[in-house]
């Protein structure tokens, strides 16, 4: 059985393999869309605001959230996220083409690819560097930024229409890429489909990058479940996906993006060998007991545990009229303030690179200013909350070249001052 395209609203059937069998993992209240982020003059108008629950599926063992909204809403065309502003998260991105360049051989002197959810280019930058024909497909106006960079982008969300189009032009492709877009995408059999029709059936190659579940789990990433993400992947599930459109699974590996993902390579064709890393992931999920509901009652509990220790924590170094800020305002940090209900009470504004588009925006639910971390820098407040902590060390290490002094509180996974 097939994924299905959901619609907007209660998704209550398991999006993979269609089981009723549904586990309620966490209820995380409701909150904004992460990146839909509040103008001054919208502040005082009524704001919509979406359920935010995760559920199991005990038969297939996908994460799931139970609710879609629309994605013409979620990504729609000012959607601000820029991958290439994080330099760390570049390179992370830019691994991608040096593991393909380095693992696979195809018959083409500049082979072409495809990235789906291109963004601003940054990952077809590293394959053009290495010498592939690039087109990116990104539905928002991020994908002006990428064309002015010399990746050619076509401004749209991917639909079969769209798939037919690219096929007519340009013929079949030997790399298709979806890095995070793949846990985004409302219509999931379209995207398969579309994908199919596309690659190369001989020597082509499907590549994608998903935040992974385990380190969801493991690094209690519960600030990562929010309303872009409608499915978060062990290997097995991905595994049963795949074969349901009759890709084999080829090789997987974990990758530090994101905090901790799952890169998999898929292929139509049957005679390419099964790397080893495959069979070692999925041994490990059932090691470590990603396919038991214990391990998620165990998650739920350390979270609202994570959650207490924060709010004592900053609630009482506001109560010794300490000055609290936060760095960094990725996605995942609307539900950490929203589910920790973390306002402009506890923390006085979040701060951002100079670069950012997020700059005098507001966050969702909790109203906080985003501003240029240069007034961070003037000010010195005596805290920094982290909410990028992910990549907690860069943040810190940025900072503190840029001349703050304070300390910095690292939320999760386990809450610390440093």
């Amino acid at each position: 059985m097939k994924a299905f395209d959901v619609k907007v609203g209660e998704i209550n059937i398991c999006q993979i393999c269609r089981s009723k069998k549904l586990e309620n993992v966490i209820n995380l209240g409701y909150s904004g869309l992460c990146d839909s982020l509040l103008s001054k003059q919208n502040l005082k108008k009524p704001e919509k605001e979406y359920p935010l629950n995760l559920f199991r599926c005990t038969k297939c063992q996908l994460l799931q959230i139970n609710h879609a909204i629309d994605h013409a809403e979620v990504f729609h065309k000012n959607y601000p996220y820029k991958g290439g502003i994080t330099k760390l998260l570049k390179q992370y991105l830019h691994s991608t083409s040096a593991y393909v360049r380095k693992k696979f051989r195809f018959t083409k002197a500049k082979p072409f690819i495809i990235d789906i959810g291109s963004n601003d280019g940054t990952l077809l930058q590293g394959f053009k560097n290495k010498n592939f024909e690039v087109l990116g497909v990104e539905p928002t106006n991020i994908a002006k930024i990428a064309n002015k960079r010399g990746i050619k982008t076509i401004q749209n969300f991917f639909e079969m229409d769209v798939a037919k189009k690219i096929l007519k032009k340009y013929g079949k492709v030997d790399v298709v890429t979806g890095t995070n877009v793949f846990a985004h995408v409302n219509k999931l059999d379209t995207f398969m489909r579309g994908v199919k029709l596309l690659l190369n059936s001989k020597e082509g190659i499907f590549v994608t990058e998903s935040h992974y579940a385990a380190n969801i789990i493991k690094d209690l990433q519960f600030d990562s479940i929010y309303h872009e993400h409608l499915r978060f992947f062990l290997l097995k599930p991905l595994i049963k996906l795949m074969q349901s459109y009759n890709f084999k699974v080829i090789d997987a590996m974990q990758i530090p993006n994101y905090g901790g993902s799952i890169r998999i390579v898929a292929t139509l064709n049957k005679e390419i060998k099964v790397s080893k890393n495959v069979k070692k992931i999925l041994s490990s999920e059932e090691k470590k007991d990603f396919y038991s509901s214990k391990k998620y009652e165990k998650f739920r509990e350390d979270v609202f545990k994570a959650k207490e220790n924060l709010m004592n924590k900053l609630w009482k170094l506001k109560s010794k009229n300490k000055t609290i800020v936060g760095a960094g305002c990725p996605g995942r940090s609307i539900t950490l303030l929203s589910f920790c209900e973390i306002n402009n009470n506890l923390i006085d504004y979040i701060a951002e690179q100079s670069s950012s588009l997020k700059l005098n925006l507001f966050t969702p639910t909790t109203h906080i200013k985003i501003v240029d971390e240069k007034r961070l820098i003037k000010e010195q407040p005596d805290y920094v909350l982290v909410l990028a902590w992910h990549y907690g060390k860069s943040v810190m290490y940025n900072l503190r070249k840029k001349g703050y002094k304070g300390k910095f509180i690292m939320p999760l996974p386990k809450l610390k001052i440093i």
